[in-house]
């Protein structure tokens, strides 16, 4: 509560997500913001770990009156009401909060701001959820997945069942045990029987982040998914012999006595490489790169041209952008919509799906990685084992295949959500003057001879909302600051060469010098404005926690106001899980009889992923979320449970096994929707 400078605001004007303004009570807690109204039953709550971006919009200056009279309550509260704080979330729910009293605008962005900006995992809701539950025994739901049941379920290291035979040329390795040998693998692995632990410890730093080829899929024919990370190839064209048997080891798992031919045959294997092919060779400039195919026999490389975690952001930005203006439940124009790209992103990540299960159901093997191997990877890996595998349709098979592929190898979930938050993400603008107001010479002479004849003055200030002006360096938003800078005068064609230029490196010294700029811009504009409020009656600056620079992590402000790079905050989130759900609601569109679970079902997921409230999501790899599982929940026991079934099945799902179960789904890459109850604001 020491976070907070207010608890409880009354007659406080709510917006949601284009509605109409309600009036209501709020409540700010350690863990929450609660709107309460009398106009409806239900409460929304709201986890701060939710809130992606917040604006402070002040209201418009309003100085001292030329006649000396003091304003009257209602024209102070008629100028508070310009004022507003607008929130964005992570599960698309918009909010603008209107305040009676500026005092009280300012003490509740201070608030939230305070408590969605924490500086370490354990601060977050998931531990006080936790304690709140008083349930002294182990949580269910942790035991959910089971390393060692999973790979025994798919055959590996059998020698009984006759279904599984290649499945004796697999086996289970401890060698990550203590992580010593990946911090970013699960501490089981399952590798092929002829590679000893001494030639995965070697092969181990030929790949990015020691990620090796290990197994994460044996189909019933035979055919296995490994996954990896990028190899150090390098500019120099380094090679790793060990990293060359492991990879042929794998190959030769589907062969009668498990040895590689001594003929290398076709090349019908595949490597999945989900980069762009540029991508891919720009990294050799770093020390990184893809694999030479003429050190890997019996296969063939495939670029995907999945675009990176950055690409994939702005591209949601842009259709949140789009969601945003047109105000009405998640739907956009579809012409909008094209433009963002992000169906078209959804698109390539399930051509790569197609491509995996094709390959993998005609009994090929499939080593699939991208840069880390923990995004892109995850999504190519997770979802080509639901169109293989009938067992991941279901509840229990599909918390299983999440536990695996995301949480047990390591996907960033509290960067990549931004769990965290940060003080970029926090902005303040200002209303603009309206028309008449005291600054105008004509209005103010206007003003004083009605004063003079009426005894008050009524300053000229409508409730509506205004556009917002530039006010801070450090959180502007690129767009109003390349509007203060396109007002410089003649700035923009400073980089007319760039933005002409097609070359890569055009594109990028293009995007930075625009951003440099607009940085510069509203640092000018933002010092402009401290310089004009010497005389405001405006309490803004006494709030150290909303100026420029300012820290509440740390509870100091920056050296400099602004920064000419993007922080790590921003530079590390990306919605890579949202769009492996959104896949698999495409999946299910397309094959409404073969999954158990519902669309209900993968919006709940996606809301508690970004809540913060379990602990399955949390921290960037199970060697980070091992030291807090005794001390939080797991979201498998909560949507799991009995109770919660009937809200999570599909009416339409086919149960007899000879129709929907043994069934190999592949993605019909002609048929993809925009999944408009994603963007409605979803909340269980």
């Amino acid at each position: 509560m020491d976070l907070l400078r207010v608890t409880k605001v009354d007659n406080v004007l709510l917006k949601r997500n284009g509605t109409d303004e309600c009036l209501g009570t709020l409540h700010l807690t350690t863990n929450h913001l609660i709107f309460t109204t009398d106009q409806s039953n239900r409460e929304l709550w709201l986890g701060y770990p939710l809130i992606h971006s917040a604006q402070l919009q002040r209201p418009p200056r309003l100085l001292t009156r030329r006649d000396g009279y003091p304003f009257s309550r209602e024209e102070l509260v008629t100028w508070a009401l310009r004022g507003s704080i607008h929130i964005r979330c992570h599960h698309f729910l918009f909010l603008t909060l209107r305040f009676r009293d500026v005092k009280q605008l300012y003490d509740v962005y201070s608030s939230i701001k305070r408590a969605a900006c924490v500086d370490s995992v354990e601060k977050l809701y998931a531990f006080d959820y936790a304690r709140s539950q008083r349930q002294r025994n182990e949580d269910p739901g942790w035991s959910v997945y089971d390393a060692q049941k999973e790979l025994s379920r798919m055959g590996v290291g059998s020698v009984t069942d006759a279904l599984r035979q290649q499945g004796r040329f697999w086996r289970v390795t401890e060698a990550n045990r203590g992580y010593a040998l990946c911090a970013t693998y699960p501490p089981v692995l399952a590798v092929p029987t002829r590679i000893s632990d001494t030639t995965l410890t070697y092969a181990a730093a030929y790949r990015s982040k020691r990620r090796l080829p290990v197994l994460c899929y044996l189909h019933a024919n035979g055919a296995s998914m490994t996954r990896s990370s990028q190899p150090m190839v390098g500019l120099k064209q380094a090679r790793s012999v060990q990293d060359e048997k492991i990879v042929e080891a794998i190959l030769a798992t589907s062969e009668e006595n498990g040895l590689p031919p001594r003929f290398a045959g076709d090349r019908t294997n595949v490597i999945i490489d989900a980069r762009p092919t540029t991508n891919a060779v720009v990294n050799r400039a770093v020390g990184a790169g893809s694999e030479n195919m003429d050190h890997y026999r019996r296969c063939r490389k495939a670029y995907l041209g999945i675009d990176n975690i950055h690409v994939m952001r702005d591209a949601l930005a842009r259709l949140v952008e789009a969601v945003e203006a047109e105000g009405d439940r998640g739907v956009v124009e579809r012409i909008k919509a094209s433009r963002t790209d992000w169906l078209r992103h959804i698109g390539n990540i399930m051509v790569g799906v197609r491509t995996i299960v094709e390959s993998m159901a005609g009994g090929n093997h499939v080593l699939v990685h991208c840069s880390d191997g923990w995004d892109r990877t995850a999504q190519l890996t997770s979802l080509a084992q639901v169109c293989l595998d009938p067992y991941y349709r279901s509840m229990q098979g599909f918390a299983v295949l999440v536990e695996k592929e995301w949480a047990s190898f390591g996907h960033q979930f509290t960067q990549r959500c931004g769990h965290l938050g940060h003080p970029d993400k926090f902005r303040v603008t200002r209303a603009s003057q309206p028309k008449g107001s005291e600054e105008d010479p004509s209005a103010a002479a206007d003003a004083s001879s009605s004063a003079d004849s009426t005894g008050s003055e009524t300053p000229n200030i409508q409730p509506a909302m205004a556009e917002p002006e530039s006010e801070q360096g450090a959180g502007a938003g690129a767009g109003a600051g390349a509007a203060a800078g396109a007002g410089q005068g003649g700035s923009e064609g400073s980089y007319d060469f760039l933005q002409t230029s097609t070359s890569m490196f055009g594109r990028f010294a293009s995007r930075a010098f625009k951003g440099v700029q607009s940085r510069i811009s509203s640092a000018i504009q933002a010092a402009s404005d401290n310089l004009d409020d010497a005389d405001d009656m405006d309490p803004f600056y006494l709030y150290p926690e909303l100026q420029p620079g300012y820290d509440p992590r740390t509870d100091s402000a920056q050296s400099s106001g602004f920064r000419l790079g993007r922080s790590k905050h921003d530079h590390e989130t990306s919605p890579v899980f949202q769009q492996f759900l959104d896949c698999m609601f495409q999946l299910c569109v397309q094959y409404p009889t073969m999954f158990e679970f519902n669309e209900v079902f993968l919006l709940d997921l996606f809301y508690y992923a970004h809540s913060a409230q379990f602990g399955t999501f949390l921290g960037n790899s199970a060697r980070e979320r091992a030291k807090f599982r005794d001390r939080t929940r797991s979201v498998w026991s909560w949507m799991l449970a009995d109770e919660r079934r009937d809200r999570y099945i599909n009416e339409l799902y086919l149960k007899d096994p000879g129709m929907a179960k043994a069934a190999v789904i592949v993605p019909d890459l002609g048929f993809l929707q925009y999944w408009s109850r994603m963007f409605e604001g979803h909340d269980p």
